[in-house]
């Protein structure tokens, strides 16, 4: 592998600390039984410099500078060795490198822990998964999970509410068989060999109705505008969350495409056929609503490693007014980095109805591929599909489901 590599001169780290300080996290309600409570993270990344920095407040008695031992810029990930107070560490600074402060995330492992940093945006709680489930919630920017094991893949999210938008960052740490700086160094090599396998990256987000049978609630049956209320029903998509890259039927869906290996990205936006139904079950009408207002672009130059896109879901019911104080249809938008390891950052809001799915898709081969949840939120109520009836929602790994 022929990556650039920097290493400083200075190499000596401070004395290992003795004692950690109790931490700002709460116990989390769904936690792995047995598992150790996280911690405080030592190695904690700087955003607004997107460089380590040694969180004082952690050590007991004296502060242990981070020192960076050695940097690897490879094609598809950045990574760096670390020491403080006698650990050593590899860590992964992909997203860490992006221009936009808000993106930067970034972990740190040994062989027996992983420390996670993300920005702080403001948000009062951030809550933080390993492999799906709730480890912790945080009023900080960073943690320590000593529940891993060494040579393991842990896949982690990230997520908080903050200025009115929700924001999830997801990381997947590679934790070492070893913590020498020999172990460490094939440690990175492993990390930007896998990451190299990732062609492409598949973004796609569904709306859908999970109910066999919807109907135009009878608050606004009166104002809506809708050419069918009283007396018929709409055909739903009878399924509820599916992970699949297509075949579960939807309202609304895009997938947009990004690749590693080239520029171009693509672009596909989709609306299912809306039918309508009397009260004897006879099908009276059928359309398909607008896909001009499904976009998906990307937001700064290929370079192999991230890309910043952007997308907006907006499709109407197409019985009902497609615009003004009337307007009934689905709205999304959605901000983010794409890391071709598979991290990446989202932000973004919805409208609460009807349900709603976001998956992200590595491919390494032909169909073979990774597929990371990023976002399922079930609806509260059809009166969401009437834009003043409710307010929207934030993109988050839970979802509020």
């Amino acid at each position: 592998m022929h990556w650039q590599r920097s290493v400083p001169r200075a190499l000596a780290a401070a004395a290992v600390p003795a004692v950690l300080l109790a931490s700002s996290l709460t116990p989390a309600s769904a936690g792995e039984a047995g598992s150790p409570r996280p911690g405080k993270a030592v190695f904690v990344l700087d955003s607004g410099s997107g460089r380590f920095a040694s969180d004082k407040t952690s050590l007991t008695g004296h502060g242990a500078a981070v020192k960076q031992l050695a940097t690897y810029l490879g094609k598809a990930t950045d990574t760096q060795l670390l020491a403080a107070g006698g650990q050593k560490v590899i860590a992964d600074i992909t997203l860490a490198n992006s221009p936009v402060k808000d993106e930067r995330a970034a972990w740190a492992a040994s062989s027996h822990f992983v420390d996670l940093s993300w920005p702080n945006l403001g948000s009062g709680r951030y809550t933080v998964y390993r492999n799906g489930v709730k480890i912790a919630d945080t009023t900080g920017h960073s943690l320590r999970d000593t529940a891993v094991s060494a040579g393991s893949e842990v896949d982690y999210r990230i997520s908080g509410e903050a200025s009115g938008l929700g924001h999830t960052w997801g990381l997947t740490a590679t934790v070492p068989r070893g913590d020498d700086t020999a172990t460490l160094a094939r440690t990175a090599q492993q990390v930007e060999a896998r990451a190299r396998r990732y062609t492409k990256t598949a973004v796609v987000w569904r709306s859908f109705i999970r109910q066999k049978w919807a109907t135009i609630p009878t608050a606004l049956r009166g104002i809506s505008g809708c050419k069918y209320t009283k007396g018929f029903k709409y055909r739903g998509d009878n399924h509820g969350f599916s992970s699949k890259v297509t075949g579960p039927s939807f309202r609304a869906s895009l997938r947009g495409v990004v690749y590693w290996t080239k520029s171009p990205y693509d672009l596909f936006p989709e609306t299912g056929v809306t039918r309508v139904y009397n009260k004897d079950g006879v099908e009276v009408d059928r359309r398909k609503a607008s896909t001009k207002g499904i976009d998906f672009r990307t937001k700064t130059r290929f370079d192999g490693k991230t890309r910043a896109v952007h997308a907006q879901i907006e499709a109407t019911d197409p019985f009902c007014p497609s615009g003004g104080a009337r307007r009934a249809g689905i709205g999304v938008f959605y901000d983010a980095r794409l890391a071709r390891n598979g991290d990446f950052y989202v932000s973004g809001k919805y409208r609460k109805a009807p349900d709603h799915e976001m998956y992200l898709y590595g491919y390494t081969s032909g169909s073979s591929h990774t597929t990371k949840t990023v976002h399922q939120s079930r609806m509260q109520s059809l009166m969401c599909l009437s834009q003043p009836s409710c307010e929207r929602g934030t993109i988050g790994n839970s979802g509020g489901y």
